[in-house]
């Protein structure tokens, strides 16, 4: 999968470093950069499900103990 696409991850909570957090979120990435961010019902069409907890720190996203391949 090339390096800047558009991916759609899923995850179980996302915390913001503003202090939002997003309980069944989607977060759309290219690279580790934040796109966008919405909660979520039911199962999201071309979505990777991650799981667990997301951080989105100055734009950038970060997951403890995921590897984006």
């Amino acid at each position: 999968m090339k390096e800047n696409a558009l991916r759609r991850l899923a995850f179980h909570e996302v915390v913001f470093d503003d202090g939002r957090i997003l309980h069944h979120a989607v977060v759309e990435v290219c690279g580790n950069e934040v796109l966008n961010s919405y909660t979520f019902n039911g199962e999201p069409a071309m979505t990777e499900w991650i799981g667990g907890k997301a951080f989105v720190e100055k734009g950038k996203i970060r997951m403890l103990n995921v590897r984006l391949s």
